[in-house]
């Protein structure tokens, strides 16, 4: 029987700027693909499955367009990769490095029964700029602390990477050697009308994006700290399923000297090696108990506090939500409330379209140490006219901007339509 070359495609959904697959085509065999899915009972973040989904499809016809099938499976990785690199002959595993606990650890079940049977199990950075233990400090380890691991990237960037062209075609050759083209399935419960803030998945979706961002990124600097105004790129989810390379996109932002813009991915970068390397990965499982009440109140965007209700409730609505205020409301719950961080984190992983877990522990951790910034002080500093608050809390849509983010302070004249006074006193 004919030997083939599997690729995994677990987080790099994309044919352009794919070490992956680059590698793979290199080897000289017939490629073949698996994505898997998860099976609706494992299912935390169906809008994230979704978008992995949409995006998996996007894969699957364009790889089918050069003769590379794709297979779809469900259960677990470690189980069902052996059994089709086993049902078609493969020669070698190859797949994107894995950075997260469950990843690392099904990595290593699987690489054990590859080895078994005698097929290597390749790993290639193909989701950082830098990869996990490219960038150490003086004594040998992982840096702890973002400001050193950012002035560390920068140099090394400079060094290895200032005269980078990643590459942009997306012409492979074209190969007839496996026959079968197994179609993609049809998943009804993820075709189930979803809201129009939604992101779309693939690469069709995310270069638009990109390029809408690109053609105004010289304001960025200026206005990305205001939610109100979109002048973020929103692409974190297509770099989280792999639709985008952080390689291509640091190459581009470099050029183009958008140093503010690339701080997101070094510390994209500085997170998923922080988590890499950390003992037990930086992702503790104990924590205290949360409050009930408090916690329903919060993720109901019911807490009394205008700013954290309106991005407690965009973050439901959209799956998607403006990296400041996934600070603020993380600082809220942490610091004014004086909950533990890993219940909200846990409600951020079932929500966010870009959930991925070392950014997302990364930022929470962050969040339980910061100091305690008072939340009106944050909401006007954030949203001085109101803007926002209107935008997702219309029964206060009506408030003066004296009033917006206090309307408790509004008096007994104005009525606040049962918007709930505050939950605790600052």
């Amino acid at each position: 029987m004919l030997s083939t070359t599997l690729i995994w495609f677990r987080r790099n959904l994309r044919l352009s700027d794919n070490a992956v697959l680059q590698a793979a085509l290199a080897r000289g065999l017939p490629v073949a693909g698996m994505w898997r899915a998860e099976s609706p009972s494992e299912c935390g973040n169906p809008r994230q499955a979704r978008f992995l989904y949409e995006s998996a499809a996007e894969l699957h016809g364009a790889l089918a367009a050069y003769g590379i099938p794709l297979y779809t499976v469900q259960g677990r990785a470690e189980d069902e990769l052996p059994r089709l690199a086993v049902t078609l002959n493969a020669a070698a595993v190859l797949a994107d490095e894995a950075y997260t606990p469950s990843e690392i650890l099904a990595d290593n079940r699987l690489w054990h029964t590859l080895d078994e049977r005698g097929i290597p199990f390749i790993r290639l950075n193909d989701r950082a700029v830098f990869a996990k233990a490219d960038l150490m400090n003086e004594h040998g380890r992982p840096y702890q602390d973002f400001l050193p691991y950012r002035q560390a990237w920068l140099q090394a960037y400079q060094q290895q990477y200032a005269e980078y062209r990643p590459s942009e075609s997306r012409t492979l050759p074209f190969q007839t050697a496996l026959a079968e083209r197994p179609p993609f399935p049809e998943r009804r419960e993820l075709h189930e009308p979803q809201p129009l803030a939604v992101h779309r998945g693939g690469v069709a979706a995310a270069e638009k994006q990109w390029a809408n961002f690109a053609a105004e990124a010289d304001f960025y600097p200026l206005l990305k700290d205001f939610p109100a105004r979109k002048a973020t790129a929103h692409i974190s989810a297509y770099l989280t399923a792999g639709c985008l390379s952080a390689r291509a996109l640091a190459h581009n932002a470099w050029q183009q000297r958008h140093t503010a813009w690339l701080d997101t991915l070094i510390r994209r970068d500085f997170y998923l090696q922080r988590a890499f390397h950390a003992e037990g990965n930086g992702m503790p499982s104990e924590s205290g108990q949360a409050d009930a009440e408090f916690l329903r109140r919060w993720q109901a965007g019911q807490t009394g506090f205008p700013l954290v209700d309106a991005a407690m409730r965009c973050l439901v609505q959209s799956g998607w939500l403006h990296p400041a205020l996934r600070s603020a409301v993380a600082g809220f719950w942490c610091g004014t409330l004086q909950q533990p961080w890993q219940a909200g984190a846990a409600w951020f992983a079932a929500q966010l379209t870009d959930y991925e877990p070392a950014a997302n522990h990364g930022n929470w951790q962050e969040a339980a140490t910061m100091p305690v910034m008072h939340p009106v002080v944050s909401a006007q500093k954030l949203d001085p006219d109101g803007t926002f608050v209107r935008r997702y809390l219309p029964e206060l849509a009506h408030l003066p901007q004296d009033f917006i983010h206090t309307p408790w302070l509004a008096g007994s004249n104005a009525d606040t339509h049962g918007y709930p006074p505050p939950l605790v006193s600052v």
